[in-house]
């Protein structure tokens, strides 16, 4: 007895790595304001390794979010001030609600007077050094994230030929387990990919949360040094 195999849909499994879910996040700079990461790939020189459908910016850009005092030296010193740290420690982790680190700042900084603005940009200078290095992290997993769907979809892909090979009215017990195998192998690596698939747009998402958690930090820093000045 023949064994009916049902066949997935592979023509789509290779163009979705390309492509974020339409209900994925409009990148901050055409929903917030202004643009807070340097300038993405120029056009002609697409990245094929970024999965994306916001436009890939290697880095936040210092200038679109701070107007504050030079950072260069606090850049250097900001963790050797423990109460800098701290409250960095504190309010840079996304698992803190925005609007509590907002808070946390502001109280911090009505602790400090003829000293506030150094202080202050010590921890701007902190929050960018923090938020900037965990965005390139969480850059770097999409990247291999993406790799690891087009690596999978390579897989369906050669499963799908060598099933094709294999005739499907054959009799012979070999062919059909054989049949029944890969069929069964390239609907779970489908499913997997699939699954996957669906966690791109909320990945994607990350890079612009932290930027605009940044942004909100960066503008109530700067509000407690002019208010101290």
């Amino acid at each position: 007895m023949l064994i009916q195999l049902h066949r997935t849909q592979p023509n789509r499994l290779r163009s979705q790595i390309n492509l974020a879910a339409a209900a994925g996040a409009v990148w901050l700079g055409l929903a917030a304001g202004p643009t807070l990461a340097q300038e993405a790939t120029p056009a002609g020189t697409p990245d094929t390794d970024w999965p994306c459908e916001q436009a890939l910016r290697p880095e936040i850009s210092l200038g679109a979010i701070w107007s504050g005092p030079d950072i260069t030296s606090a850049e250097e010193t900001w963790d050797d001030t423990p109460a800098v740290a701290t409250l960095v420690a504190q309010i840079a982790p996304r698992r803190t609600p925005q609007e509590e680190a907002v808070a946390t700042v502001h109280r911090f900084a009505a602790g400090y007077t003829s000293d506030r603005s150094a202080i202050m940009t010590q921890v701007f200078a902190g929050l960018f050094d923090t938020l900037n290095h965990e965005r390139s992290d969480i850059i770097r997993g999409i990247r291999r994230f993406n790799e690891r769907q087009d690596s999978l979809s390579k897989r369906i892909e050669e499963g799908w030929r060598t099933l094709d090979s294999l005739d499907q009215n054959s009799t012979d017990a070999t062919i059909v387990e054989r049949r029944f195998a890969l069929q069964q192998t390239i609907d779970w690596d489908s499913r997997v990919f699939d699954d996957r698939q669906k966690l791109l747009s909320e990945v994607c998402r990350q890079p612009i949360v932290i930027e605009q958690r940044l942004f909100a930090l960066s503008r109530a820093i700067q509000e407690d040094i002019a208010k101290g000045q």
